[in-house]
């Protein structure tokens, strides 16, 4: 089987022919045009992530003290501005670098597909957070928070690296080493 398409047989998602054609546990393979593209949302979404560590930058973290604080009086979870406000605001320097660094290895991950899984898993829980805290804030798109909760889902369930990325060269490599190396195997899961 060629690497192209095993990666496709890999990578189904479990959407395919109709069911005469099927067993209701086949795959889908996904064409070249697919990965490609993929690839190129994937990295789209990379550069969205970096882009936005302008408005937050070290050492001060500019309007993300301010955004943090939004999120004390509109998050849609209760209980969870106390948390916000005890924990993340007392010991902001700390956690702002946290934040800020998690959104630079989002940003990383996805443009260059280096591990891009682990990437895209990051983004899901930066935007769950970000839905949960602000979404609902006074002059915020909650839909825009929902699209980076849902975008994030896709590209964790498909090899948006595999193509136009560092985890295209990894995987074939990886896949081989797995078969007598367990971290290896446990490596496998993030490219």
């Amino acid at each position: 089987m060629s690497a192209s398409a095993a990666d496709a047989h890999e990578s189904a998602a479990g959407f395919g022919a109709g069911p005469s054609d099927r067993a209701p546990s086949s795959s889908v393979t996904l064409g070249e045009r697919s990965l490609l593209t993929l690839a190129l949302v994937r990295i789209f979404f990379g550069f969205l992530w970096f882009q936005q560590l302008a408005w937050k930058m070290p050492p001060d973290f500019g309007g993300l003290r301010t955004d943090v604080e939004r999120e004390v009086q509109h998050t849609i979870l209760p209980g969870y501005s106390t948390i916000i406000q005890h924990v993340f605001l007392a010991h902001f320097s700390v956690l702002g670098a946290g934040i800020w660094a998690a959104e630079f290895l989002v940003g990383m991950s996805l443009l260059f597909g280096l591990f891009t899984r682990l990437g895209v898993l990051l983004a899901l829980i930066l935007s769950i957070q970000l839905y949960v805290g602000i979404a609902y804030a006074p002059g915020e798109w909650y839909w825009g928070y929902g699209m980076l909760l849902m975008l994030s889902l896709v590209l964790l369930a498909a090899p948006a690296g595999r193509r136009l990325g560092v985890d295209q060269i990894l995987w074939p490599r990886l896949n081989q080493i797995a078969k007598t190396s367990r971290p290896a195997r446990l490596l496998l899961r993030f490219v």
